[in-house]
């Protein structure tokens, strides 16, 4: 008898003390809350983001023993950057299914951290998925560029209400480069001239942009696969892989549809079921580089399965909810050609 208890406290004494620390971040501090195993609360501090703050409220704890849970807010990837370099295991909470598990009619920072460190001491943590570094540098660029198009767009779009407002015709309906030649001919309007260089800076911008991302498909071998698909060049090619991050996280294809929002929502109660409009809680560059994809598919001139179907889903449902279709038949295609590493091909 005297034997089973030496092995068992033995085994307890070898066994590592878990500490959980959950953190609720702001812009410029940090209140982090840590516990034990029991859920006794060790210590709790306030202090600014830096990496000098972090490391001196961590100092007691070993990264061994350590697990670290924050919120997936504005400023998440800086503050998880800083504790990944002091090699600490570090969740993400998904804040709107943490809102559901655990809420508090009192909020305040201490509640929220203190609420944080329980949820993953008993292993509740609704994660999010956190991509590795090199795919948080790609999806950055893909969302500037897409900034830089859009401020470019809102730019062009106002210097045509000048044009009109001041009654100066175009030679050309668009912005080419007859009609920016045309323009900068014209005298005494200052305000054109200022509106003409903005928008050739945000094109170059644009530009640069293109061929950074066009130099990363080339050596993509997931890019490569995807741009063997009709309608996905390398700008949509890459735009979907820094979304999508690694293919393997979706066990299914209905799951990749549901990330990217392509399912209808869903209210059940008894026998009653009402299927509403797409989820909106879902990527939604994903999303719009889907829908994209499907317009340019149905578009060509040659005949395609796609094509078809369109048509003939476009009659009974209309042409949104035929193109929302459209859309989700190329998120499962493409979740088959990342999985299989096969170009599309079509007999």
């Amino acid at each position: 008898m005297s034997v089973d208890v030496n092995i068992t406290t033995d085994v307890r004494r070898k066994r590592k003390k878990m500490n959980y620390i959950g953190m609720d971040i702001h812009k410029q501090f940090t209140f982090a809350v840590a516990k034990d195993e029991q859920g006794i609360e060790i210590c709790e501090d306030k202090f600014e983001n830096s990496k000098a703050n972090f490391q001196s409220f961590l100092l007691r704890f070993k990264p061994e023993e350590t697990r670290i849970v924050m919120e997936s807010t504005g400023v998440w990837e800086y503050i998880y950057s800083i504790l990944e370099s002091l090699n600490y295991s570090v969740k993400l909470a998904n804040p709107f299914k943490t809102k559901a598990i655990a809420y508090a009619k009192i909020k305040t920072d201490k509640v929220d951290a203190s609420m944080l460190s329980d949820l993953l001491r008993a292993n509740l943590i609704a994660e999010s998925y956190i991509p590795p570094k090199e795919v948080r540098i790609l999806r950055e660029m893909i969302r500037m560029r897409k900034m830089a198009v859009k401020q470019k767009t809102q730019c062009e779009n106002r210097l045509h209400a000048l044009l009109t407002k001041k009654g100066i015709s175009l030679p050309k309906k668009s912005l080419c480069k007859g009609s920016i030649q045309f323009l900068s001919e014209i005298e005494n309007e200052p305000n054109i001239k200022e509106y003409l260089e903005i928008i050739s800076f945000l094109r170059n911008r644009v530009k640069n942009f293109d061929k950074q991302v066009e130099e990363e498909a080339v050596s993509n071998e997931n890019a490569l696969i995807l741009m063997s698909f009709p309608g996905i060049g390398c700008i949509h090619a890459m735009e979907i892989i820094s979304e999508i991050g690694d293919i393997k996280r979706f066990q299914t294809a209905d799951k990749l549809c549901s990330y990217a929002g392509l399912v209808p929502s869903i209210r059940q109660s008894g026998n009653t079921l009402h299927l509403g409009s797409l989820m909106k809680q879902s990527s939604r560059t994903l999303k719009h580089s889907f829908i994209q994809t499907a317009w340019i598919a149905i578009g060509v001139r040659e005949s395609n399965p796609l094509q078809e179907f369109y048509k003939k889903l476009a009659k009974k449902k209309g042409k949104q909810k035929a193109i929302c279709a459209v859309a989700r038949k190329i998120c499962c295609v493409v979740y088959a050609m990342l999985t299989k590493k096969e170009q599309y091909r079509y007999s």
